[in-house]
């Protein structure tokens, strides 16, 4: 079968599979058509899984039809939606990506974890975009307020007498778990039956983990499983841990613990990943318009001040480089130093690039002699 025609068939499939309405295929525009008049143009799909195996493809195929579908449904009129709204957390790449008509309404609550809010009706959830609330005529702290209010009456506060046993929760679709850490008070309420600060993980959009902070085994073990899962899913959310500071806030774990090398390594693994995820799309961008800059990932490396991320800024590379702990440099007539980004960033004047999120800066081209012994003068070992 011709490559885009399979793509087009898979996407046929999936949207059936999300509940999408007569799905048609149009090979002269190469774009899916479903419902009444919901379009999916599939070039920038098509290169940017050229290079994937079975199993990515599948995976990016049901990300891409579950946030386009999400993003074309319409959620009715304002006063119809209101008591259905509710926030739900998804990866800061989530929307990546996504034109102009579906751009969703979007905050950072976490680092690159975003809240967004969905209309709930029974076998759907449909993500609010920007059109839509200038339709309703609200704003999107309104949006936002309303549905944390309805959130706070499904969630359920912790049962002091269920003592310190473990708690995962699975959401079959409407119960919004993982949100349930945007509810002021939902998570220190475990601390009554801990007796101790309580940590939470949330690998996956739909599985929520709570676990006594105070158990080092408990920690470790969840850690590694949370890092497993996290990665091995089309869905992932965070590897990170989250616990409750002495003001009540929402906080990641290596915020209270930075001497913590499992949550150190947490916080380089979900760096590193929501970077793949941006380099995935904007590979495919700067194929389509013939543009050959080298897209550098984030690398976790181990150091002896523990996990840090890394990319490499090689000599002679025109490339964009992720914001990393560390970066490399790889010059032709010398041997690899390291310096820390903040310090890269001062010395070279590299500055981020326009509508990247995460962020990324241009390294067009390989710094002067000067600058090099400056950031060599400032670099530091990792062995």
């Amino acid at each position: 079968m011709d490559p885009r025609a399979r793509l087009a068939y898979l996407v046929l499939e999936r949207i059936r599979v999300e509940g999408g309405a007569d799905p048609m295929y149009d090979s002269e525009n190469f774009a899916v058509y479903y419902g009444r008049d919901a379009v999916l143009y599939l070039d920038n799909l098509f290169a940017e899984t050229a290079a994937y195996g079975e199993a990515e493809l599948s995976a990016h195929i049901e990300h891409f039809v579950a946030t386009m579908i999400e993003a074309n449904d319409a959620p009715g009129s304002w006063d119809v939606a209101l008591p259905r709204l509710r926030p739900v957390l998804k990866p800061s790449t989530y929307t990546i990506g996504a034109p102009p008509p579906g751009l969703l309404v979007s905050r950072r609550v976490f680092p690159l974890v975003d809240e967004l809010v969905a209309v709930d009706t029974p076998g759907r959830r449909t993500i609010v975009s920007w059109e839509t609330i200038s339709e309703w005529g609200v704003d999107p702290a309104t949006v936002f307020s309303a549905a944390r209010s309805n959130l706070a009456t499904i969630t359920v506060h912790a049962d002091p007498t269920k003592g310190r046993a473990i708690q995962r929760l699975v959401d079959s679709g409407s119960n919004y778990f993982t949100s349930w850490l945007l509810d002021p008070g939902w998570l220190a309420s475990h601390r009554s039956r801990f007796g101790c600060a309580p940590v939470a993980f949330v690998p996956d959009v739909d599985t929520i983990y709570v676990v006594p902070g105070d158990d080092e085994e408990i920690l470790a073990r969840h850690f590694s499983m949370i890092e497993h899962q996290y990665t091995h899913t089309a869905r992932g959310l965070s590897p990170q841990a989250y616990t409750v500071d002495d003001d009540g806030h929402i906080v990641t774990f290596d915020t209270v613990r930075p001497d913590s090398a499992e949550a150190a390594r947490a916080r380089c693994v979900h760096i590193a990943r929501e970077y793949d995820a941006q380099s995935v799309w904007l590979r495919g961008q700067y194929d389509l318009d013939g543009t050959t800059i080298t897209i550098r990932s984030a690398a976790v490396i181990t150091t002896p001040f523990g996990p840090r991320t890394v990319t490499i800024w090689d000599e002679g590379v025109d490339c964009t480089l992720p914001r990393t702990d560390l970066v490399a440099f790889a010059g032709r007539a010398s041997d690899m130093f390291y310096v820390q980004f903040e310090d890269v960033a001062r010395i070279t004047g590299i500055e981020p690039m326009p509508g990247m999120e995460p962020a990324r800066f241009r390294a067009a081209a390989w710094p002067s002699h000067d600058v090099v012994e400056q950031l060599r003068a400032h670099s530091i070992s990792v062995e």
